[in-house]
């Protein structure tokens, strides 16, 4: 492109210095010298030529058996969208505890109407592990009336913790003793209990080869046992309650009234008062 602009003032100024070498312009002075006409008619042809607009180089097409313009890329932003939290609510008024089962402390509850966060679940899809709602920290909730929204698929999985040392040892032998509601002695017998889990067992030897079985459920405190008993003749509900750490009081009923049930060991003797209703 400047040689083309060059060779046109060239030529500008050639037929400028032909022109005026051979004519007198009228109103022209022969004094000035034809050198200093042809160069002020050559700046003034220079000054119109730069005043040109510049053609913009990234429009032009390129030369021939060249490459195109290269194009600046302008990057994409791909906007990742926010990924809601699961949360859960539930159908009845569900306690939330430091781990699965009533065996583990209470700590909170999840009521009906409320939410909360689910930020993990048991090994065996039995309970969400939550953001405690009463209190800070997390608790196990029973997924049984549990409805959770949202994305569970890459939740943790929890293992459920250490159980916690019983409040009361149920299981072993102890001496029992049935007693009126005046707590008047009737008998004793010798008791063997034993326990899974929260799944009470108790062998009464009444004697003479008769026996009776007590089958319950521990509460999660382990502080009493509810269930019913069978007898050779009679039969009937219990509940045990207990006191210390080597007796327990409790009340029964053998379809006739209640009475009281209640037992002991490691010497500890006959608690008072056995009936506890």
């Amino acid at each position: 492109m400047k040689n083309k602009k060059q060779l046109l003032i060239m030529s500008i100024s050639f037929v400028l210095f032909f022109v005026l070498s051979g004519c007198n312009l009228p109103g022209m002075s022969q004094d000035i010298p034809i050198e200093e006409l042809v160069a002020t008619y050559q700046k003034q042809t220079e000054a119109a030529m730069g005043s040109e607009s510049p053609i913009e180089e990234e429009t032009m097409a390129p030369p021939e058996g060249g490459s195109e313009p290269s194009q600046t890329a302008t990057a994409t932003i791909a906007l990742t969208p926010t990924q809601e939290k699961p949360m859960v609510n539930v159908s009845v008024d569900t306690n939330c505890r430091t781990g699965p089962g009533k065996i583990y402390d209470w700590i909170g509850g999840l009521l009906v109407g409320e939410e909360a966060e689910v930020v993990g679940a048991s090994t065996d899809g039995q309970y969400w592990i939550i953001r405690n709602p009463d209190q800070n920290g997390e608790c196990w909730l029973w997924g049984n009336y549990a409805s959770v929204t949202g994305e569970t698929a890459d939740l943790p999985r929890y293992t459920p913790p250490p159980t916690p040392t019983p409040a009361f040892v149920w299981e072993g032998n102890w001496t029992t003793y049935t007693v009126d509601t005046s707590d008047n002695l009737i008998e004793t017998y010798p008791m063997s209990i034993s326990v899974i889990g929260q799944d009470f067992t108790a062998i009464v030897d009444m004697g003479g080869g008769d026996s009776a079985t007590a089958t319950g459920t521990i509460s999660g405190d382990h502080l009493s046992v509810t269930g019913s008993w069978v007898g050779p003749i009679n039969n009937g509900p219990f509940t045990f309650y207990a006191m210390g750490a080597n007796q327990f009081q409790g009340n029964a009923n053998n379809g006739g009234g209640d009475f009281g049930w209640c037992g002991s060991r490691g010497g500890a003797g006959q608690p008072s008062p056995c009936f506890v209703p």
